[in-house]
C-alpha cells in the first residue's frame, strides 16, 4: 500500500513551518506540528479536541508558552528552514497510524494521534492532564466506528520512513514559480 500526505496535512505542515519562523525556529518541532493543526482550525484533529473538552485557544497559549523565542525568523530566512528529528519521527508514526487503519492518506487525526505518543512534546502530556490523551482519542475514534484494519499489508518501516520524510523536504523547500521563492502564507 502507498501512502500519500493528504491536501490538508499539507497544509498543516505548511503552518507548522510557518509556526516555527514565528515561534523563532529555524528547525520544526513536533510541537509546531500542533500548532499547525490548531492554526488550520478546520479539520478532525481540532473537532476531536474539541470533543474531549480542550480548550484550544488555551493549549495553543500553553504550546507557544513552551517554544516562543525573542525572535521570529525573518521569512528571507525561510530557505534555512529545517524538519527537526522530532517531527519527523511524528510524521513517520502518523503514516504507520493511516496504515493501522487502512487509510492510503495521513490526515489530521493521524498526526495528532502520533503527537499524543511522541515522548518528547510539551502537548502530549498537557492533552494527557486535560483527559484528551492517546486513550481518550482512541475511545472516542472507537466509539465512532475507527477500526484498525484486518489485513493491511505494511510496507517495510524503512520505505515509509524515506517516502514520508522525501514528502516533507520538499514541503519545506518547496518554491512556487513567482513570489520570490516564498511560500504564500
Amino acid at each position: 500500500m502507498q501512502i500519500r500526505i493528504s491536501e490538508e496535512l499539507n497544509t498543516i505542515l505548511l503552518y507548522a513551518r510557518d509556526e516555527a519562523m514565528r515561534t523563532g525556529s529555524y528547525a520544526i518541532s513536533a510541537d509546531h506540528l500542533m500548532l499547525g493543526i490548531l492554526r488550520h482550525g478546520e479539520n478532525a484533529a481540532c473537532l476531536l479536541l474539541q470533543e474531549l473538552g480542550v480548550d484550544l485557544a488555551a493549549f495553543k497559549r500553553f504550546v507557544d508558552s513552551c517554544l516562543f523565542r525573542e525572535r521570529s525568523v525573518p521569512y528571507s530566512a525561510e530557505d534555512k528552514m529545517t524538519v527537526g528529528r522530532s517531527a519527523q519521527n511524528v510524521i513517520n508514526m502518523a503514516a504507520f497510524e493511516a496504515l493501522k487503519v487502512g487509510s492510503e492518506e495521513v490526515q489530521s487525526l493521524h498526526l495528532l494521534l502520533a503527537l499524543s505518543r511522541a515522548a518528547d512534546t510539551a502537548g502530549a502530556p498537557w492533552l494527557a492532564e486535560k483527559g484528551a490523551g492517546t486513550k481518550e482519542m482512541m475511545e472516542r475514534l472507537e466509539a465512532r466506528g475507527w477500526r484498525r484494519a484486518s489485513a493491511v499489508q505494511t510496507p517495510a518501516e524503512e520505505e515509509v520512513r524515506e517516502t514520508m520524510e522525501s514528502q516533507i523536504r520538499s514541503l519545506v523547500l518547496i518554491t512556487p514559480s513567482s513570489g520570490g521563492g516564498k511560500i504564500p502564507s
